[in-house]
């Protein structure tokens, strides 16, 4: 799941006084009536009905404006969810400079303190990047920087040979035109080669609020948008959402099958591959 935009507490003035203003303008004319705590609610909801289930991956933008009181809000919020989760943070996460203390080390039982990071569940692993960064006005794009690709370079070859299911997770997709480039992942193309030449069998990404399936950009790994957790919305593919995920071993390579689930648990479309074969069809 992504994007939960949890409804804001009170926050001090001062913490406007730079681009979170413009924010917070389009949050009290627009946002906040269609991102709603309800519909995040009958989400996770569903989620905890599915007692099979090992992970919770969250690829970001759990507060609106990155301000130490959402951190604390989303701390309190994390801790009670079904499962416990795996956080990557968005841009909405970092809109301003905010020190660590005040930020992601609010977070460190679901994160970590460096990127990328590491969690394992069985044989898959989750491999956690932070794209997020602030930004000028009117833009919210990410960046993947040179010491994360050199770490996730390592890992990838590493948890290749090792045999695992390698789950990379970020908040910007990379891959162009799914967003304008002001939103976009600014260096896909190093992120995007570094993929293609130690392998990864899944991509998952947020920030678009849409249910698109993908690949990233120059290569045939799967890259899985999500709707955003919170949104009421008529269009299926932006109507809030989760990908149910299973993972199995196979011959082949790793057989991966998704169940993309709307916020009322109903499934609105099907498909299973094989990590190791380029051609991906749908199962149904």
């Amino acid at each position: 799941m992504s994007d939960p935009h949890l409804p804001p507490p009170t926050i001090a003035w001062s913490a406007f006084l730079n681009k979170r203003l413009l924010s917070r303008i389009l949050w009290v004319s627009r946002r906040k009536h269609v991102l709603l705590p309800s519909v995040t609610a009958e989400l996770l909801e569903n989620i905890a009905s599915h007692k099979e289930l090992s992970a919770l991956l969250i690829s970001g933008d759990i507060t609106n404006f990155g301000t130490k009181e959402e951190y604390r809000q989303a701390a309190a919020w994390l801790s009670t969810l079904p499962l416990t989760p795996v956080v990557v943070p968005g841009n909405h996460d970092f809109m301003a400079p905010i020190s660590y203390r005040n930020s992601l080390a609010q977070w460190e039982t679901w994160s970590d303190s460096a990127f990328p990071f590491v969690r394992f569940f069985g044989r898959v692993a989750v491999i956690g990047l932070n794209s997020a960064l602030p930004t000028p006005p009117f833009t919210a794009y990410g960046r993947i920087d040179r010491k994360q690709r050199e770490k996730l370079a390592s890992l990838l070859a590493k948890l290749g040979e090792e045999g695992y299911c390698r789950v990379v997770m970020l908040h910007h997709p990379p891959r162009k035109k799914l967003l304008p480039f002001r939103k976009s992942l600014i260096n896909t193309p190093a992120l995007s080669s570094l993929l293609r030449r130690h392998g990864a069998d899944l991509v998952l990404h947020g920030h678009s609020h849409d249910a698109t399936i993908t690949t990233v950009e120059g290569t045939d790994i799967p890259l899985l948008g999500v709707g955003a957790a919170a949104m009421n919305s008529q269009n299926p593919e932006r109507r809030a959402s989760w990908n149910h995920l299973t993972f199995t071993p196979h011959e082949e390579g790793w057989q991966i099958r998704l169940i993309r689930r709307d916020h009322t648990g109903h499934p609105f479309s099907h498909m299973e591959w094989f990590s190791s074969i380029s051609a991906r069809q749908p199962a149904c």
